[in-house]
């Protein structure tokens, strides 16, 4: 499955390293999207959001945290998980058009 990182929001972890958020694919529908949430860490707590634009303003505005990863996948040393802006991993974000 190929991975779609979003190339517009990038997410500035405490740890020195970038996280964008990810496409993921749901096994249930087929539809691929950005899976966000304003509460809770599963499937069930999340909405599905297909637009980048749409996903962005979710997160950065109205407080939904975003399944987001580094370039490089934690199978390679990269970290992945729901983040969520002012949490306490979280510095600051940065957008390019």
């Amino acid at each position: 499955m190929t991975i779609k990182l979003s190339e517009k929001l990038a997410l500035s972890h405490i740890g020195g390293v970038k996280l964008f958020p990810v496409m993921m694919k749901n096994r249930d529908t087929g539809t691929v999207a950005y899976r966000l949430s304003k509460s809770g860490n599963t499937k069930s707590d999340s909405i599905e959001v297909v637009d980048e634009n749409d996903m962005i303003l979710k997160v950065t505005e109205q407080g939904y945290a975003v399944r987001a990863r580094t370039i490089a996948p934690s199978s390679q040393g990269g970290i992945a998980g729901l983040y969520k802006l002012n949490q306490r991993s979280i510095r600051c974000y940065s957008l390019s058009h």
